[in-house]
């Protein structure tokens, strides 16, 4: 029988877990000492992170992992612990915006123009479509469900970390792209239908080894051999048993967590619906003068300093300043924002365009006074977006809106 005792120390595994979460550890620290405690990341999103490693550690390092090795029903235990639960808990936890405030605030820009260039910009978009998102993670679960493939990872250990980094990798830009996609709150309503089909092939997957014929995996049939000291049909059927257990394992618990998960998603969408149709009927004047002062002023302005000057009798601020509070306050770490040299990061939104929106993360009506609130108290208005708190004062906040009102 395989030990239930043993821990792995695997070096490979330890240390990459250590650091994950020690920068994360780092990162929110630094982030709260600045903005405020829960700002930026909020206490239940660090705390979903921290269970999420949790689970990680669980389930490479537990006696789960050795036991793994020679029972199928709980490898695959082990990989629905790294794709349906620690995937999408170190998701909810925003460990890209942890890890950047991990540096201090030099190194913090060099990181993130790492990530800013456009090879990496235009790959993190292709990822994560939500097509893109759910073919990624499909092709992750089936191809290396492959009896040849699968059984190429049970013989080589490089082989088999790259399984599993797969796996939560894969499973984290699934659960990224439908949570924090580019749709914002309104994708919620295509969020669920692509969990609903993830669901779907991946209870199929359980339901197809459930019921197969014949074992898929010859090397739990050689593990029975060793365990039960058994032999030919003997041991074959104990891996057959197995492996319907394991079957079972993901086809019933992957559907309640995609179900639950889902149900989730489709209650946001159908609140983010509401909350838009409430708005449109309270706030019809609001909403529209901001867009027929910017249409009058793109008609009677010829050149860029007209511009400027049509958004700081808007706003009050000053354009210039607002560029450079915009490098102080390292707005350009998270943010593409045009004219601003550098700003092409991907971990909020790009704000091209922004004068002309209707909506401030979503969801606030885009005015002014609206748009100053947004970058002075983001946390406030919306403790589940992930923009911190960075201590704007109330001139630098109109100074910013002025020049993000430039963009149009």
């Amino acid at each position: 029988m395989p030990s239930l005792s043993r821990w792995e120390f695997e070096p490979l595994v330890v240390i990459p877990l250590a650091l994950a979460g020690g920068l994360y550890a780092v990162g929110v620290a630094r982030l709260w000492r600045r903005a405020g405690i829960g700002r930026g990341i909020a206490s239940w999103a660090a705390g979903s992170f921290a269970a999420g490693w949790i689970a990680l550690a669980v389930a490479l390092l537990s006696p789960i992992a050795s036991a793994a090795e020679s029972r199928l029903s709980i490898h695959m235990t082990q990989h629905t612990l790294l794709m349906l639960v620690a995937a999408p808990l170190l998701t909810f936890g925003h460990p890209g915006l942890a890890w950047i405030w991990a540096f201090g605030d030099a190194d913090r820009e060099r990181v993130a123009r790492m990530f800013r260039r456009p090879p990496m910009v235009r790959a993190w978009h292709a990822a994560t479509a939500p097509l893109a998102a759910f073919l990624i993670q499909a092709a992750a679960l089936w191809i290396w469900h492959i009896p040849s493939w699968y059984e190429a990872a049970l013989g080589n250990e490089a082989i088999h970390a790259l399984q599993h980094l797969s796996f939560v990798f894969a499973g984290s830009i699934f659960w990224w792209a439908m949570v924090h996609g580019r749709y914002g709150r309104l994708g919620y309503g295509l969020g669920v239908l692509y969990v609903f089909l993830t669901g779907v092939h991946t209870s199929a997957l359980g339901a197809l080894l459930t019921v197969a014929p014949s074992v898929w995996y010859p090397h739990y049939v050689k593990s029975a051999q060793s365990a039960y000291s058994a032999a030919g049909q003997s041991a074959y059927a104990a891996a057959a048993a197995d492996q319907q257990l394991a079957g079972v394992i993901m086809w019933v618990p992957a559907s309640v967590v995609f179900i639950v998960l889902g149900l989730a998603l489709c209650a946001a969408w159908l609140g983010e619906a509401e909350r838009r149709v409430r708005l449109g009927a309270a706030d019809a004047a609001s909403r529209l003068l901001p867009l027929v002062v910017l249409v009058l002023a793109l008609g009677s302005c010829a050149c860029r300093s007209a511009v400027e000057r049509d958004a700081e009798t808007l706003t009050g601020g000053r354009v210039a300043a607002g560029k450079t509070a915009i490098g102080k306050y390292g707005c350009a770490a998270c943010h593409t924002i045009p004219g601003i040299a550098g700003a092409t990061a991907v971990v909020g939104p790009p704000l091209s365009n922004i004068a002309v929106r209707q909506y401030l993360g979503g969801h606030l009506i885009n005015t002014p006074d609206n748009m100053e609130q947004w970058i002075q108290h983001p946390q406030k208005i919306d403790p589940k977006n992930a923009m911190p708190e960075m201590g704007v004062t109330d001139e630098d906040a109109r100074d910013i809106t002025a020049y993000l009102y430039t963009l149009r």
